[in-house]
């Protein structure tokens, strides 16, 4: 198991990266979205939290995102 990052475009799944894997193979997905701050609320979001959410709200979900991806790269 590993973590793959795609594209979705045109109704398919594009990875970032060439995969080895046989023709025709099945896999299973878990598909998580990237925080995209466009779709987010970000005064709301600021006015209902507390602690880290608050932080978290401060700062902008963008830059919450782009740290745990380089949490994740680690």
């Amino acid at each position: 198991m590993r973590v793959i990052h795609a594209r979705y475009d045109e109704g398919l799944l594009k990875p970032t990266e060439r995969l080895a894997l046989r023709r025709g193979e099945w896999v299973d997905l878990i598909l998580v979205r990237k925080a995209d701050p466009k779709r987010w609320n970000l005064s709301r979001l600021a006015e209902h939290a507390n602690g880290e959410d608050a932080v978290l709200a401060e700062q902008g979900l963008g830059n919450w995102a782009s740290d745990l991806d380089d949490e994740d790269r680690g």
